[in-house]
């Protein structure tokens, strides 16, 4: 009786199971990132230190990110105009102040909106382009995309430029960096940013 009652509960597992895809079962969640105030380093929540210590790997860096209510904030200064980093990684084996690429966003008070930028340094020199504004709330997609000699950064299905790619050795470590409050200035109140990475088949 009682390896019948196993057998039954085995075999209602398997049939479980068998409904949900092998795609399904590596679904990563969405998680948040806080900056804490008076921080610039984001943390996530209910995860350990090494669980940003991560590496890229395939050739397109993919994710929606959705900021909340906390994204608004008035620094009351020049600041103000800081841009503030999302997500992105470093080119092989380099340093991010050396050369990497990531999206940037800041607050803008007159449209309560959040701007974002193309942000990267390139043999030390940062750039930095304007690409969109999303709405506080509204869940979007970003990629970066690698090529040759050019990056191609999309936000949403309409959004898209190109940033130069100058690094010439391509073979190495790509770093993920991951959400960062300034800047000069820290988080004026905890901030929280809600990210889920995409990943393809190929991974």
């Amino acid at each position: 009786m009682k390896n019948l009652k196993l057998g039954l509960i085995l075999m209602a597992i398997l049939t479980l199971l068998s409904l949900v895809s092998c795609s399904d079962l590596y679904v990563v969640p969405e998680q948040e990132y806080r900056i804490a105030a008076g921080a610039h380093e984001s943390k996530l929540v209910g995860g350990w230190p090494t669980d940003k210590m991560r590496t890229l790997k395939q050739s397109e860096l993919t994710f929606t990110a959705r900021f909340d209510d906390s994204a608004r904030y008035d620094l009351g200064n020049k600041n103000q105009d800081d841009i503030n980093k999302l997500m992105g990684f470093s080119e092989a084996n380099k340093t991010h102040h050396d050369y990497s690429i990531r999206f940037g966003w800041r607050y803008n008070q007159e449209r309560d909106m959040v701007e974002i930028f193309g942000y990267q340094y390139q043999a030390g020199k940062r750039k930095f382009v304007s690409i969109t504004n999303v709405p506080i709330g509204k869940t979007v997609t970003y990629s970066i995309a690698m090529f040759e000699n050019e990056f191609l950064m999309s936000v949403g299905s309409e959004a898209r430029i190109t940033m130069e790619r100058g690094v010439e050795d391509k073979l190495g470590v790509y770093y993920l960096l991951y959400p960062y409050f300034g800047g000069n200035e820290t988080a004026p109140h905890d901030i929280s940013i809600y990210i889920k990475e995409m990943f393809s088949n190929a991974e």
